[in-house]
């Protein structure tokens, strides 16, 4: 069952005992509005009747002793048409008859003389009336009882009708209620339908195709914004994947390649064994590259999937800079550069060490690897209102600006300062570094930012702070994920 349907359904049960519940109260309600006009008038015409006659007794008896005596009455006043009464004195004898309530079937006890009653009582002939019976009094002493009656078949006439209306107009709204339902159901779930349609079209080979409805603000419409705003995300989500496979398959197809061409070199012939060293240390050489690079593959599909968990610590982060300083120094003495710092002693923070270890190694070790011989690398770093600002400048070659915007993409390196060739002895890597670099700047909610002068050299500068609120990650091992 469609929820369009279900929609019309539950419209149409929840309208229909509405409906009911509404016709039952008009039913009660008019019935009794009718049966109340008619008692009123009953009422009206016994006080008309007993105010307008006069019973004449016999003076010398009391009035519960007068039964059986000849009695005399006058009554002055002529009932409305259609009005039935009697008169019983206190011992239930027939008082005053005109003969309209001959035979008539009714309930009232006639020796009560203390409350009035109202009842539905049956003439002789079948005709439904409806009975007043009421007592009266004489000279302050009950005398008998008046019964005023009136014919109510014209309020069964009424209900017979509303029934008859109610009947037969309550299936008709039924049956024009749910056609709306259907019409509103649709109205608002068609909408929806043309999502679907236009998602069923669209795959992962055509994920720049989007809704483009036009609908008003509201639910419906906002669902369909937000979709082609999921489909962008995906767009580019799939773009930035399809890259990262073409461009990571590219980087290991290189090492490989040539791994492969000094193996076949070195099986062509046979060879001296120090030949045969040389070979071995080249393929040493290469697969460390390969290993290297797979590491860093490893590490971005983690940032990807938000599979890495931050483990703080409260270190001195100016000794963290200090022996990378003294680790890399060598390097920067084998290329006749100097490797300067200029940092505070003590510079407490919070935070993973062996990431802020890995991410601070990937500049200086680049600040070295793209400088020029005789150039200089500068580590500054001091605290600014709870954030430590750590600057890695070097005096290389700079970067153009137009390369700027895209350094922490992934794969992507300079033309010339930063392309896949050999830089004094050095090769120029994959172009991840910098792309690790951002990322673990991130889970440490802190940012990198680069300024360039082409010819003058270039200087990050990472903003953390020194103490960790919330870890961007939440510890997923603790959970048992590995």
């Amino acid at each position: 069952m469609n929820i369009r349907l279900r929609l019309t359904l539950w419209y149409t049960a929840i309208f229909s005992l509405i409906l009911l519940i509404f016709s039952l109260a008009v039913y009660v309600g008019l019935s009794r509005n009718l049966f109340s006009t008619v008692d009123n008038h009953l009422q009206r015409e016994v006080g008309e009747i007993l105010g307008n006659l006069d019973i004449e007794l016999d003076d010398d008896l009391e009035v519960s002793d007068r039964e059986g005596r000849q009695t005399e009455f006058k009554l002055t006043y002529t009932p409305e048409e259609g009005v039935f009464w009697r008169i019983f004195d206190a011992n239930g004898n027939t008082l005053v008859d005109p003969g309209y309530l001959d035979g008539a079937q009714f309930e009232a006890d006639l020796s009560n003389h203390e409350f009035a009653q109202l009842e539905n009582a049956t003439l002789a002939n079948g005709t439904p009336i409806r009975l007043y019976t009421a007592p009266f009094v004489i000279e302050n002493h009950s005398a008998g009882v008046i019964q005023v009656a009136e014919s109510y078949r014209h309020i069964q006439d009424v209900q017979t009708q509303l029934i008859f209306l109610l009947l037969f107009g309550i299936p008709l709204t039924l049956l024009a209620s749910s056609a709306g339902g259907w019409f509103l159901a649709s109205s608002a779930l068609d909408p929806i339908d043309g999502i679907t349609r236009a998602a069923h079209k669209i795959s992962a080979h055509d994920l720049h195709q989007r809704l483009n409805l036009n609908l008003p603000n509201d639910e419906v419409g906002r669902l369909a914004s937000t979709f082609d705003e999921m489909l962008e995300r995906l767009e580019t989500s799939f773009e930035q994947q399809r890259r990262f496979i073409a461009d990571a398959s590219h980087e290991m197809r290189t090492p490989l390649t040539i791994l492969k061409g000094d193996v076949d070199v070195a099986l062509a012939r046979p060879r001296s064994a120090e030949s045969y060293r040389q070979t071995l240390e080249m393929v040493n050489q290469t697969t460390d590259g390969l290993i290297a690079l797979v590491q860093e593959l490893l590490l971005l599909a983690r940032s990807d999937s938000n599979h890495s968990a931050l483990k703080l610590d409260r270190f001195n982060l100016s000794k963290l800079l200090t022996d990378l300083a003294s680790g890399l120094m060598p390097k920067a003495v084998k290329k006749h550069m100097a490797l300067n710092l200029d940092i505070p002693e003590i510079m407490v923070m919070e935070g993973d060490k062996v990431k802020l270890r890995r991410l601070f190694m990937n500049l200086i070790d680049n600040a070295i690897k793209y400088s020029n011989p005789g150039d200089s690398v500068t580590v500054r770093a001091n605290v600014q209102d709870g954030q430590i600002r750590v600057d890695v400048s070097d005096t290389g070659p700079g970067i153009a600006p137009e390369h700027l915007p895209h350094l922490f993409d992934r794969f992507y390196r300079v033309d010339k300062a930063r392309s896949r060739i050999e830089v004094s002895g050095q090769s120029s890597g994959a172009g991840l570094g910098l792309s690790i670099v951002q990322w673990l700047a991130d889970i440490h909610h802190g940012q990198v930012t680069v300024e360039s002068t082409v010819g003058r050299g270039t200087t990050f500068t990472v903003w953390l702070p020194q103490k960790q609120s919330q870890p961007l990650f939440d510890d997923l091992e603790s959970n048992g994920v590995k």
